[in-house]
């Protein structure tokens, strides 16, 4: 019969009415509508259907009427069809291809410094307001649902909305990634720099060009999964650094602005067979069968008699936690495995592969770091220690570079203060957003704020030398109670990886007469392969990008 068909389409309409939210004053105060409503002796008329269509119509004018005139965030600057409607985003994210961050920018530099981008959120470009929005311990932060929904892995503890639920996930986790603990990770670091070294060693002999953003995340990759797991991935082994596997997953970044708008596709993916799935999305099919390994693992672990069957993973503080046993079901802790396996290989490369592009790219830099890690290692084969290069002044100054200029997530962070109004009273503005409001803040924004990084296009190392002050406008890793869990580990992997790599290789000068081993840029162009151009949560080059590419040289190896 055509009556339920039509029914489901009506549904679909009420669902996907884009002015008015479930949560609006306007969506409390009208009826909600549905061809249910117009059914007589279960025929639906047109008459029926127009009139549908007519309600439905004035319902969307009536809530932009609302969101542009009497909502508490009409005074805020804005675009007015940004206040309407999400769509305004929706167009630039996802029929231009993650391109609203850039929007934003040119709201910034029409409007001000605080700009209403979407009929619910305010996005601050000012650095000074940091603290306000990424609140510490003294007051709860929510996460806004709408970009909660980006990652694929809604029951992870990133994706979790309310503070409190997201208090009790993190400090089932936190010990496992406290400063103290992920010490414990060095020896597995080292084991994938010297990989990393011996693959770069092999390179000089073959000529091989190396593709070092999928060099970087083989090399992460085998880190985390070590670490977290107890059971590496072994890329950096794979004659590819599974190359393959990388492209598949950045892939379903690409699917990140959908999900946010259409919130019926992340379920509808979860709900598909993972043969299906591989075939239609071969990136998302691969994570999720990399997801059911660790499920195993956690069933494995659940159904043990020896009670340290999980130590040394991930699992171990979460099963061991006072959390309730729904907490602790296999398949949110696959979400949380997931969401760490993600984090903490794409992030921590992207930040790599761009460090050697800018050292390489900076001759001048690279000098004043090789003389730092000579002076510390002066034995080109003693090991390096993180003990021994955490408090170099110039490469702490490198990497907090990379991190402002490069930061390997570049999509907003959007918090809500569920309790607390927040207030703006900087610059000759005053506002008063509502207990209740999303705020978010952009690192791509806030990092090139010439206020606050003179010449913020130059890649200056010694700023943050001459200024400690600069850490505080820093959020690569986010801020306040919610930032990101591994900050500890990434550092310790960036701090490793770069000394180990640049106290063996210099730049290459053109010539043959340098007794040291060398690095090239290969067909890589700043524009098109560095420079982040589109926001899929992790920045993504131009079309057409070839990644960071280098080739080696060896005074050894000087025939190839």
């Amino acid at each position: 019969m055509a009556s339920p068909a039509l029914e489901q389409v009506g549904r679909v309409f009420s669902s996907a009415i884009p002015f008015v939210s479930s949560n609006s004053t306007v969506s409390k105060s009208l009826p909600i509508l549905s061809l249910r409503s117009f059914y007589q002796d279960g025929i639906l008329s047109w008459a029926s259907l127009y009139t549908f269509l007519a309600l439905w119509v004035g319902y969307c004018i009536t809530g932009a009427i609302y969101r542009l005139y009497f909502d508490p965030l009409a005074p805020i600057p804005g675009p007015k069809l940004a206040a309407m409607t999400t769509w305004y985003e929706g167009y630039y994210d996802i029929w231009l291809g993650g391109q609203y961050y850039k929007k934003i920018g040119e709201l910034h530099e029409k409007y001000g410094p605080v700009v209403r981008i979407n009929p619910h959120e305010i996005h601050c470009n000012d650095p000074e307001f940091i603290d306000s929005i990424y609140a510490g311990s003294s007051r709860k932060t929510d996460k806004y649902r709408f970009t909660g929904r980006k990652t694929l892995t809604k029951q992870s503890m990133v994706a979790t909305i309310a503070h409190e639920m997201h208090r009790k996930r993190r400090g089932a986790m936190a010990n496992f990634f406290s400063k103290q603990s992920v010490k414990a990770v060095e020896p597995k670091i080292r084991r994938s720099l010297k990989k990393l070294l011996s693959r770069m060693e092999q390179a000089s002999k073959t000529g091989e060009i190396m593709p070092m953003m999928y060099v970087m995340k083989a090399a992460t990759s085998d880190i985390i999964t070590d670490y977290a797991f107890g059971k590496s991935t072994n890329f950096m082994d794979r004659e590819d650094y599974n190359m393959p596997f990388f492209q598949g997953i950045e892939l379903t970044f690409l699917v990140s602005p959908a999900l946010m708008h259409f919130p019926w596709l992340g379920p509808l993916m979860e709900a598909l067979p993972l043969p299906l799935v591989r075939k239609i999305m071969p990136g998302v099919g691969d994570m999720y069968k990399l997801r059911e390994g660790w499920m195993q693992q956690i069933d494995d672990i659940k159904n043990s008699d020896d009670p340290d069957a999980g130590k040394g993973t991930i699992f171990d503080g979460v099963l061991k936690s006072k959390l309730p046993e729904e907490e602790k079901a296999t398949a949110r802790l696959g979400h949380e495995a997931q969401l760490t396996v993600l984090a903490g290989q794409d992030t921590t490369a992207s930040t790599l592969s761009s460090a050697v592009f800018e050292l390489l790219a900076n001759p001048e830099c690279l000098k004043k770091l090789r003389e730092e890690l000579i002076r510390t290692f002066p034995d080109p084969n003693e090991e390096i220690e993180f003990s021994k290069v955490e408090n170099l002044p110039y490469l702490h100054g490198v990497i907090h570079e990379c991190l402002r200029a490069h930061p390997g997530v570049i999509t907003r962070m959007p918090r809500v203060s569920p309790e607390v109004d927040v207030i703006y009273n900087r610059k000759g503005l005053h506002y008063r957003f509502p207990a209740g409001t999303p705020m978010s803040m952009t690192s791509a924004h806030i990092h090139f704020q010439p206020e606050f990084f003179p010449n913020p296009m130059e890649f200056r190392p010694e700023r943050w030398i001459e200024n400690p002050r600069l850490d505080k406008y820093l959020i690569a890793f986010s801020r306040g109670t919610r930032n990101c869990l591994g900050i500890n580990l990434a550092y310790q992997e960036l701090f490793t990886l770069m000394a180990g790599v640049f106290r063996k290789y210099d730049v290459y000068d053109g010539t043959d007469n340098q007794t040291v081993p060398t690095l090239e840029l290969y067909d890589t162009i700043r524009e098109r392969d560095v420079d982040m151009n589109a926001d899929y949560i992790v920045p993504f080059p131009a079309k057409g990008s070839k990644s960071v590419q280098v080739r080696v040289r060896h005074p050894e190896h000087r025939a190839a």
